[in-house]
């Protein structure tokens, strides 16, 4: 079967690395965009800079969850790494079926929380690799106000991502970390995030930036899906995205 004729040029689209190991907990996501579809080959664009191919650890065979909308649905299909074509192009081999989904919706809620921004200092690979030590910081005890400065915030908050401020410039794609103390006396919550949207700047104030979850723990989204839950009933609201 032809999976190529479901990936328009420009079609964004979101990779999941799949890991054999069980204990892998974590979420590690990326974007692309369709660049060029065949019938069992899709070649992808990385947002990230000329060398964002090169800064994520591909390996020939290793597989990825494929993610998009068509036509209003959701589509999933299992797919390969093949090469690198370019510094920020790969090449995908599809694998197993294709299968339309309902697409998971988040529940969001604005909420008044402390949040601590720090804004991109290097490639994918650095961002990544900055967000697993100070994961692991966190874990080990460090306190997150000895790694950042929190300011309170209203935000708009769900699993998937969050919407808050923040100072200009900022770039499509632009890679952020976030840490997040959500109110549930479980700790800090630290996210790799990238920018997926901006908004427009209003009478002098920080545009609002809408950030999409690339790296974080699979249990945070559940704790946040969980306050998320909470903050919406005493709210009489459903949330939905």
């Amino acid at each position: 079967m032809s999976y190529g004729k479901y990936f328009n040029k420009g079609q964004k689209v979101f990779i999941k690395r799949i890991f054999t190991a069980e204990d892998r907990t974590a979420l590690d996501t990326i974007t692309g965009y369709a660049m060029r579809s065949q019938p069992m080959q899709l070649d992808l664009a990385l947002p990230y800079g000329c060398d964002a191919a090169d800064s994520y650890p591909f390996e020939p065979g290793m597989q990825f969850e494929i993610r998009t909308d068509h036509q209003g649905m959701g589509l999933r299909l299992i797919a390969s790494f093949v090469e690198r074509i370019s510094g920020k192009d790969i090449r995908l081999q599809f694998e197993g079926n294709l299968e339309f989904i309902s697409r998971r919706i988040y529940r969001r809620v604005d909420v008044n929380a402390w949040v601590g921004i720090e804004r991109a200092k290097g490639n994918l690979a650095d961002m990544r690799a900055l967000w697993d030590e100070n994961f692991n910081k966190i874990k080990s005890g460090i306190s997150a106000a000895d790694l950042t400065e929190f300011k309170k915030n209203l935000i708009n908050l769900a699993g998937g991502g969050m919407r808050l401020p923040l100072e200009t410039p900022v770039e499509m794609a632009e890679l952020v970390l976030v840490y997040l103390s959500i109110g549930d006396k479980k700790g800090i919550i630290c996210a790799l995030a990238e920018a997926v949207w901006i908004g427009p700047e209003e009478g002098g104030e920080m545009p609002q930036i809408g950030l999409r979850f690339l790296n974080i723990l699979e249990e945070d989204q559940e704790r946040i899906d969980a306050v998320v839950k909470i903050l919406l009933e005493r709210l009489g609201k459903t949330g939905d995205e």
